[in-house]
């Protein structure tokens, strides 16, 4: 039997496959192109793939193997993967798995516990230690992701047109959100947001909502802290009581970045979840694959 196992995180523009022994330690990393389904076709994803594992050619006899990638949590997607992979590792077992998962576990050094990822979008994961899962969010902009980047800066861009006709908070953020948006007039965001923004155009404006925020701005202080509330939310609909480490790991730019809702969101988390402890970062999405492979195929 082989001695070597895999993890791969599976990105949208750079994926990440480590090779590693039954201690966990990783003996060879290397990068290649995107393997997730959702910003690359399915032919090119298994392109990158076989790109990927023609570099560790020499370990291709795995014991077995994780994968983790936006979607792969669901079963179509699942069955993309395995038709790729049925030529590519075609005796090797490999556990598919969310991105969610595979940062929740490496993030805790461990199997069970709770993850909440707020980037441009937004997840709440929980795992107890037989590899039960229950998540929340995930959606995308159009259905979800509340408390994210993109979604801050949709509810200032919206919440600031409400506010110019008397109909919200008072705000000086228009301006401000009109020129981050290379346009002159309130009316131009109308085309702007409907039929030329991208999610990434959208979701950059966020900082600037906190700018406000600090200077005291009462619409941009209030989008802030629903954005907080909704990401306690977002942990609470996880919890589960089978789950004995009451520890959370916090992922994404809005989270690690932002000095007004990673302290809002710390304060009202304590409110409904005291027992509840936000921990550092103990390893990474690559080395929570790894073990999610060692530990499904030891």
């Amino acid at each position: 039997m082989s001695n070597y196992f895999f993890g791969l995180d599976g990105g949208g523009t750079q994926s990440r496959l480590a090779v590693c022994d039954r201690t966990g330690k990783v003996v060879e990393e290397v990068y290649g192109g995107a393997t997730n389904l959702y910003t690359g076709k399915p032919d090119q994803v298994s392109l990158n793939l076989k790109a990927l594992f023609s570099q560790v050619e020499q370990y291709f006899l795995f014991a077995g193997g994780c994968i983790g990638s936006a979607g792969l949590g669901r079963e179509r997607e699942k069955v993309l993967f395995r038709d790729m992979l049925s030529s590519l590792l075609p005796s090797v077992p490999v556990y598919l798995c969310s991105d969610g998962e595979i940062l929740l576990v490496g993030g805790l050094a461990g199997l069970e516990g709770y993850a909440l990822i707020s980037g441009t979008g937004s997840l709440a994961l929980s795992r107890s230690s037989d590899g039960s899962l229950k998540r929340a969010g995930g959606y995308g902009y159009m259905l979800g992701d509340e408390g994210s980047a993109y979604w801050i800066a949709h509810q200032a861009l919206r919440r600031s047109l409400r506010s110019l006709e008397g109909r919200d908070l008072n705000t000086h953020m228009l301006p401000s959100l009109l020129e981050g948006c290379s346009l002159s007039k309130a009316e131009d965001l109308i085309a702007y947001v409907h039929h030329q923004a991208t999610k990434a155009d959208i979701a950059k404006l966020a900082p600037l909502v906190t700018v406000f925020a600090k200077e005291g701005d009462a619409l941009a202080n209030d989008i802030l802290l629903c954005a907080a509330k909704e990401l306690v939310a977002l942990v609470v609909s996880v919890q589960n009581p089978a789950i004995t480490a009451k520890e959370l790991v916090l992922a994404g730019g809005v989270l690690e970045k932002d000095p007004v809702v990673r302290p809002l969101f710390e304060e009202e988390l304590k409110k409904v979840l005291p027992e509840l402890r936000i921990i550092k970062a103990r390893g990474t999405a690559l080395d929570g694959a790894c073990l999610l492979a060692i530990t499904k195929f030891s």
